[in-house]
């Protein structure tokens, strides 16, 4: 199979969502959708995964615990050292090629609770170490990875609607929201950010995700340093080194935009990515990117498409292919288990 473009990915994205959907769908319909329920449909969840796949670990997570369930996302990297007894009653690991070598090694080391993972190919070493697997379904992706993000993204909230036994409104309206915004100009955003040294970016709760991944698509895709926080944490001193020469994207529409026209008025070049309709301070050095209205993982979905298509942007004004360049050998496992360049 042909591995896309970055930018053939990003276009792609439409048709991948309705093909992993189906499937995701389909598979929790059936015997899958059962043992998934039977292993984490109850008690305490822990989902985790390693890059992108942890960033969607946490919208998931801060899905469920709005909806009452207990529940965290933890990067793999941070399970190390092993995995501590009584954590979760169950665990959810993501990886869209099931050979991510600190993924695989913490779900190994789960022992006396339910093991699911989430990843294209179940029969991955991922794959092997669950206990039940639901196939993402995702076609093949660019390097930089775009399309099994929001396809992971997509699959999470499904999984998240069937433990709360209750389908979101908002994904029958998603395929068109994400070809709407596919469209839009991303120029602004670019830009915006075409200059800076570095960009700090920051969100909450289900936004959060998005920060994550958007500051390190930043960094893979157009080689801009980024730092990430949550909007709080972003208040407590973070913030200091806004000025001049400097960026902030924003996703948010509740603290983030009292945040953007403060940061905007330090003298940052600002981005707010948001679904609220109020009216800010139009500063030159404020560019506010609406996006659609959708709530849960799908509201995650269409807000990180414009970040794919500014870096795509980015990357072309410094004459900048976008490829992974210094993934070491040790971070991929082959079928056997063992180390192999990704």
């Amino acid at each position: 199979m042909t591995t896309p473009s970055y930018l053939d990915g990003v276009r792609g994205q439409p048709e991948n969502l309705a093909r992993s959907a189906a499937t995701v769908r389909a598979a929790l319909r059936g015997p899958v959708g059962e043992a998934v329920l039977d292993a984490l449909g109850s008690g305490s969840l822990a989902v985790f995964g390693m890059g992108a796949s942890t960033a969607a670990a946490t919208a998931f997570a801060a899905a469920l615990r709005g909806a009452g369930r207990a529940s965290v996302a933890i990067s793999a990297a941070d399970l190390g050292d092993g995995m501590p007894s009584g954590l979760a009653d169950g665990y959810l690991a993501v990886s869209q090629s099931g050979r991510s070598r600190e993924t695989v090694e913490a779900m190994a080391r789960v022992h006396g609770a339910a093991r699911v993972a989430l990843t294209n190919d179940p029969t991955s070493p991922l794959g092997a170490v669950a206990d039940a697997v639901i196939p993402l379904g995702c076609g093949e992706d660019s390097r930089v990875s775009t399309l099994s993000y929001t396809a992971t993204l997509q699959a999470l909230g499904l999984l998240a609607d069937s433990l709360a036994g209750r389908p979101s409104a908002d994904w029958p309206a998603l395929p068109d929201a994400v070809a709407a915004v596919l469209a839009d100009d991303p120029e602004p955003i670019a830009a915006a950010f075409a200059d800076v040294s570095c960009v700090d970016v920051v969100g909450a709760g289900l936004a959060a995700a998005s920060a994550a991944a958007a500051g390190l698509l930043l960094r893979e895709a157009a080689h801009l340093p980024t730092a990430t926080y949550s909007t709080g944490e972003y208040l407590h001193g973070p913030l200091e080194s806004a000025g001049p020469g400097r960026g902030a994207l924003l996703f948010g529409a509740g603290r983030e935009l009292r945040l953007a026209a403060d940061l905007a008025s330090y003298g940052a070049q600002v981005v707010l990515l948001t679904a609220s309709a109020n009216e800010l301070p139009g500063p030159p050095n404020l560019r506010v990117v609406r996006r659609p209205a959708l709530s849960g993982l799908a509201g995650c979905v269409v807000e990180i498409l414009p970040i794919q298509l500014a870096a795509s942007r980015l990357a072309e004004r410094q004459g900048l292919p976008i490829e992974l360049r210094h993934m070491p050998d040790d971070t991929k496992l082959d079928a056997g288990g063992r180390a192999v360049p990704s």
